[in-house]
């Protein structure tokens, strides 16, 4: 008897020490990772509760995306090549933006581009002459102006090229004592656009000599006191006038 209660007090101290030994175990295991962490104040009102990454970050948070997404490729690389390509697409447009300064309009209506344009018919053009003073004191060169308004509704071509248009000074004994036409210096031909209700002009300054049709002749005697009639004959066209008059020393 005393044999059998040996055995069964041998067994319930074993059955109790195997339980509490399997609970002090896996606290041990518990407190095998190391020290318990220490308890610190919590964070003043200055403080972040959240903190950045180290290197910090300047972008607009596609990265974060792609972070999360793992194993789909990086999108916030992907994001970053479609920036690029939009500062790419506006410097074009600077540069497009810009293309826009080069142009610009004509003066008084007329000018180039008369390329394709049909010629000015004498009913559409007003044409004038005039010189930019009445009288010029000696030494003093006149300045002559020719004019050609469009009063058509379609802009249409005139040419200044001297092969077109002459321009020639008569003094008051009726002698031809200059022309445009003697040795030109302008081209044969120079067509211009004139818009509809515009004008263009062409000027030229006397530099008071007497011209010849020889280029290779000394210039031409100076021109005398008195009263002077300048004419524009322009091809096709009417001849229009105007007069002026160098003083006397």
């Amino acid at each position: 008897m005393a044999c059998v209660l040996a055995v069964v007090l041998l067994l319930v101290f074993w059955a109790v020490r195997s339980t509490g030994g399997g609970s002090s175990n896996a606290s041990g295991q518990d407190d095998g990772k190391g020290p318990a962490d220490s308890i610190t104040p919590g964070p003043t009102p200055s403080e972040s509760l959240i903190e950045e990454r180290p290197g910090g970050r300047e972008d607009d948070g596609d990265g974060d995306e792609g972070d999360e997404e793992g194993d789909d490729g990086g999108s916030a690389d992907s994001d970053g090549s479609g920036g690029s390509e939009g500062q790419d697409d506006g410097g074009n447009s600077d540069s497009a933006g810009g293309d826009g300064s080069e142009s610009g309009g004509d003066s008084g209506g007329g000018g180039g581009g008369a390329g394709g344009l049909p010629g000015c018919l004498e009913s559409e053009l007003t044409l004038s002459l005039r010189s930019d003073a009445n009288d010029y004191s000696p030494g003093e060169e006149p300045e002559l102006r020719f004019t050609a308004e469009n009063t058509g509704a379609a802009s249409c071509r005139v040419d200044f090229g001297h092969d077109a248009l002459t321009i020639s000074l008569v003094d008051d004994a009726g002698d031809e004592i200059w022309s445009s036409a003697d040795c030109p210096e302008t081209p044969a031909s120079s067509p211009t656009a004139v818009s509809a209700g515009g004008t263009a002009d062409h000027t030229i300054i006397w530099d008071l000599r007497h011209s010849s049709a020889d280029c290779d002749a000394d210039p031409g005697p100076a021109a005398s006191p008195g009263t002077y009639l300048a004419e524009a004959q322009l091809s096709g066209h009417p001849v229009t006038q105007t007069s002026f008059r160098l003083a006397e020393d």
